[in-house]
């Protein structure tokens, strides 16, 4: 396939046929992307652009959203600066298996299905829903939020929140102080390993679900179900294993924290 650019200085929109996968990298703004059964293309549309235009470039079958100076791995001082001039508001329809990856230091990013979604930011919000398969997530002190997701998780954050819910799988979690919740839908036994210095995790099963809970730490306590579980050492050590019953597969949790709590609530 050939290679496109635009350069894209006021309100446009861009149809593009045969994407595979999608990049948008944002300094500040809003970034959309909605994977559409009913697409058969990739749609671009620019809402607003600031001084500097906004690059698209289409590759084969790889589109890049963006300026160049906004990459995640940037330095962040130097994007700063450029803050008036790289601000632009972006919604992208691509079909459902395109693979989707956006990355902002302060534009917020909405990203709605999607079987291959990775997204990160600095400080921006980062909210994603019905989304399938593997999910990776990365913030600084922005917000994520993950609802209606089926799959895998992968998330790390620093000081922003973190809350995910769904028909969850596999979920590997790294945070520093950011409260996590993770909330599993009935009929799933997620699989969650988690490590956390100061933030709190809890985590929502539904009634009757089996579990098995392995947590290390320097401080703090395991609750479950309103009870606190029994540590065997000085420091927090936590085994507490169950039994699948009525066919039911078991949950699993294994955490290391250093100071935070651990709650698991079965519903």
């Amino acid at each position: 396939m050939s290679t496109e650019s635009w350069a894209v200085a006021a309100p446009q929109t861009i149809e593009i046929e045969g994407v595979t996968e999608v990049n948008v990298r944002l300094q500040d703004g809003r970034a959309e992307v909605v994977a559409s059964p009913e697409a058969t293309g990739t749609r671009v549309e620019v809402l607003e652009v600031g001084p500097k235009p906004l690059q698209v470039t289409r590759d084969g079958g790889r589109v890049r959203i963006g300026y160049e100076s906004t990459w995640y791995d940037s330095v962040v001082a130097k994007v700063k600066s450029l803050r008036q001039n790289e601000r632009a508001v972006v919604r992208v329809t691509v079909p459902v298996g395109t693979a989707v990856d956006v990355g902002t230091v302060e534009a917020d990013v909405d990203v709605s299905g999607g079987r291959q979604v990775a997204a990160k930011t600095v400080s921006g919000a980062v909210r994603v829903a019905g989304a399938t398969g593997p999910l990776s997530l990365k913030s600084v002190s922005g917000t994520l939020a993950v609802t209606e997701h089926t799959g895998d998780v992968s998330a790390s954050t620093v000081s922003g929140s973190l809350a995910l819910s769904g028909a969850l799988a596999r979920v590997s979690l790294n945070t520093v102080s950011g409260r996590t919740t993770v909330a599993s839908d009935v009929g799933s036994s997620p699989m969650i390993t988690g490590k956390s210095v100061s933030g709190g995790l809890d985590v929502k099963l539904s009634a009757g679900t089996p579990v098995n809970v392995k947590v290390r730490g320097a401080s703090g306590q395991v609750v479950l179900d309103g009870s606190v579980l029994p540590s065997s050492g000085a420091t927090l050590v936590v085994d507490h294993a169950e039994q699948p019953a009525d066919g039911r597969a078991a949950a699993y949790l294994s955490a290391t924290v250093t100071s935070g709590h651990v709650t698991i609530d079965r519903r």
